[in-house]
């Protein structure tokens, strides 16, 4: 194989383009926008006076293909660890608690018949079990619809990790994540952050890597078409230049399934999305002296998780279709209230910006991880990656970067 052709620069292509010239491929990038990173991008803003990351992500110590990138780029340095160690709050109810593994595991509470929801038993701890014995069709709701803790655990958990309502996602896969993190214990649920923000940590350090190994990332350039001869991709058309493909090259295309149907109209594909939007709030000392924890947990409200940043606050709402045509001031006022109704505090809403990402995920559902799982007839020298690609894994920066390294041939 001469050449990898990758069609996208977001984190799965670029987990990609990092994989291919590290097995020492020859690799060209094309990305349609000015700018890489995809979903998992920083920039500054002009109304908090400062860099933010477009949303927050949960990257957890068991995704080892998180760590292995950033090993790979040099970029640990830029990460901390943080202890599961979270405060959470149920609006409805006005209930605070601590959730903390380092003090606590599984074990422990089923031989203590610990508590760490208010108003729980043992019995709901060990509901955990029931996900073993998920089917392929599945969804959270038939395992645990019934459970005493769906509105203040599974429900809100199903949410984080999936984006998907716990009535629509896969049992399947959030079963997969129970193991992989809770079930192995505390080692595997800690939570890496960015020290300053996640193009530093993961976008700069990709590119970096990249520029010294000599692979060129084309900016600003569209796939317009394909030629397709005898199975084999032969010539990518963009907007700027055209490219001759051999048949012992490789294109990957790193992009959603709503552009890769514009090449493959006759592939059934997933099409339901689920939006993410996050809310930025100015930060000011008043306002961060009311908070002893990093990352807080909301419960029964609009707001879904509140991350508190060294100089601003962010609060992601998931599988938030109901807010994409709420005008923003609507959205910043709705969760300010829910943010001082947790401080029990008045304050003046601070300067906010709100970022919608319409298309975030795929809708996590049995029926569209069926779709995709049947993804087979495509041209010889092409694959694909991208979250929604990994059929075992939730559409995380985990699976991003997961599909990118499946992409490549040892």
């Amino acid at each position: 194989m001469k050449n990898i052709y990758i069609i996208g620069a977001g984190l799965a292509g670029l987990s990609a383009s990092v994989h291919a010239v590290n097995r020492n491929y020859k690799v060209n990038v094309f990305e349609s926008s000015n700018l890489i990173g995809g979903r998992c991008r920083s920039f500054f803003d002009k109304k908090i006076g400062q860099e933010i990351d477009n949303g927050n992500h949960l990257v957890f110590s068991a995704n080892k293909n998180f760590y292995e990138l950033c090993k790979i780029v040099r970029s640990l340095h830029s990460l901390q660890l943080l202890p599961f160690d979270l405060d959470f709050y149920d609006k409805k109810q006005s209930l605070y608690w601590n959730i903390n593994l380092e003090k606590i595991n599984l074990f422990k509470i089923i031989m203590n018949n610990l508590e760490l929801i208010p108003g729980t038993s043992l019995l709901d701890y060990l509901s955990i079990f029931k996900f073993f014995f998920a089917k392929e069709n599945s969804t959270v709701h038939d395992i645990i619809g019934n459970s005493n803790i769906y509105s203040t655990f599974w429900d809100p958990l199903t949410l984080a990790v999936m984006n998907t309502s716990s009535e629509n996602a896969s049992a399947k896969i959030l079963a997969f994540v129970l193991k992989e993190t809770i079930l192995k214990g505390k080692k595997n649920c800690n939570i890496y952050q960015p020290k300053v923000n996640w193009n530093n940590s993961v976008i700069e350090p990709c590119a970096n890597f990249l520029k010294k190994k000599g692979c060129e990332i084309n900016l600003k350039n569209i796939l317009k078409s394909i030629k397709i001869k005898n199975n084999f991709i032969t010539r990518l058309e963009f907007i700027n230049n055209s490219v001759e493909v051999k048949e012992n090259d490789l294109v990957i295309f790193a992009i959603p399934p709503s552009n890769f149907s514009k090449f493959f109209p006759n592939l059934s594909l997933p099409k339901n999305y689920n939006s993410i939007v996050n809310v930025h709030f100015k930060l000011t000392k008043t306002i961060k002296e009311n908070f002893s924890k990093k990352i807080i947990g909301f419960i029964n409200s609009h707001t879904h998780w509140l991350f508190i940043k060294k100089n601003y606050l962010s609060v992601t709402i998931s599988n938030a279709n109901h807010l994409n045509n709420l005008d923003s001031n609507e959205i910043a006022n709705i969760i300010w209230k829910e943010i001082c109704s947790y401080m029990k505090i008045k304050h003046r809403i601070t300067s906010f910006q709100v970022v919608k990402e319409k298309k975030a995920t795929l809708e996590q559902s049995p029926t569209n991880f069926n779709l995709v799982r049947k993804l087979k007839e495509i041209p010889n020298n092409v694959r694909i990656s991208g979250d929604w690609t990994q059929t075992t894994h939730p559409c995380t920066i985990e699976g991003s970067i997961l599909s990118g390294k499946r992409a490549i041939p040892q």
